[in-house]
């Protein structure tokens, strides 16, 4: 059977791009360093991070832990089933918690404003569940 067609291999410049234009737009969400793919939210009240990220072919978003702390460590920890009815997504896998992900072209600049404004909903979504459920914050 073919294989689909093989999507070239994301550049910095284009992720750095991508994350530039979120700041630009949603300039009080504050993002810290995670890698060139990703960029890292503390949750308040908690030791909880939201990691956002972008690949070749999409962006997302999953819970973990603070730098050093694996992530089926701080999955361990978490109210799984009240943060899957909060989410709306299931735990699924350890190394990745709540993932959850939106289907885009990065390279298709025009789409690239309907994956930030996802992104940023979808983050402002995890930030209050995570607060309120771990953090105690309501």
């Amino acid at each position: 059977m073919p294989a689909g067609p093989v999507r070239p291999r994301q550049s910095h410049s284009l992720r750095k791009d991508y994350f530039a234009a979120f700041n630009t737009r949603f300039p009080a969400v504050k993002l810290g360093w995670g890698n060139t793919f990703s960029r890292w939210r503390d949750v308040p009240g908690t030791e909880l991070v939201l990691a956002y990220y972008i690949t070749n072919h999409s962006v997302g978003v999953f819970v973990r832990g603070q730098r050093g702390v694996p992530c089926r460590d701080t999955a361990a920890t978490l109210p799984s089933y009240s943060l899957e009815i909060a989410l709306g997504v299931p735990m699924g896998n350890a190394d990745f918690p709540f993932v959850s992900a939106y289907r885009f072209d990065p390279e298709a600049r025009a789409s690239c404003q309907r994956a930030i404004d996802w992104l940023h909903a979808k983050g402002e979504r995890y930030v209050a569940a995570l607060a309120e459920l771990v953090g105690g914050l309501a």
